[in-house]
């Protein structure tokens, strides 16, 4: 059940949201399942939000799937970014409206969820494959966007586009910015999304293999 849906409905985000889902829904040879993350899956967002979902892939396409929606979504642009984990894959793009879209394409229980999720498509129990986390704090999300900016982790197009965002955001959403001595850094998270998930940690030094996870925390959106 997803209690914002109707708000949601209403967002400019919304045809971009469903269009995505009916291409996974179009695959069920590849996918399982897909949830929302963020804003919109708690029934909010607003003119400016993202739409963040992650894909479940079925069981038999092995620990890595790779990205079998490059092809079909509808793209200005694109940016995925390699997530260097086994079982994930990232899929972002922006589409013709200016609509940016995160799928995050995971095997079960191949990332940790923090915050708020809701399925869309599969079974109810679909999250249960996932470890749930508490929400990362404000500074953790601001840190990790400013080290892919930093790194050069993401394109011009995509730090053009979070560039954009961050002035609109502070005209829209005053009260989310607040006077602050870190200046720049404190509109830069939502550039690249909110980190709502991550991925395990490999630990390569473990016995009897490399698939373990450690308990350590990838800092990754």
């Amino acid at each position: 059940m997803w209690p914002g849906r109707n708000h949601v409905e209403t967002l400019r985000v919304w045809p971009a949201l469903a269009d995505t889902v009916a291409r996974i829904e179009s695959l069920p040879e590849l996918f399982c399942g897909v949830f929302s993350l963020g804003s919109l899956s708690r029934g909010e967002g607003d003119a400016i939000s993202d739409v963040d979902l992650a894909a479940v892939t079925q069981l038999n396409l092995g620990r890595r799937p790779g990205n079998p929606t490059t092809n079909f979504c509808r793209a200005l642009a694109s940016f995925d970014r390699d997530e260097r984990r086994p079982g994930v894959a990232g899929h972002n793009w922006l589409t013709p409206d200016l609509v940016k879209v995160e799928l995050l394409i995971t095997a079960p229980g191949g990332m940790r969820l923090r915050g708020n999720a809701v399925v869309l498509l599969g079974e109810d129990d679909l999250l249960q494959a996932f470890e749930q986390l508490p929400p990362l704090s404000r500074q953790d999300v601001d840190e990790y966007a400013a080290r892919l900016r930093t790194t050069n982790a993401i394109s011009d197009i995509e730090r053009a586009y979070g560039d954009l965002i961050a002035l609109l955001r502070s005209e829209i959403r005053p009260a989310d910015h607040p006077p602050s001595a870190q200046g720049h850094s404190r509109t830069s998270s939502k550039r690249v999304g909110e980190k709502l998930w991550e991925t395990p940690v490999v630990d390569r030094d473990r016995p009897g293999g490399q698939g373990g996870r450690s308990r350590g925390e990838s800092h990754h959106q």
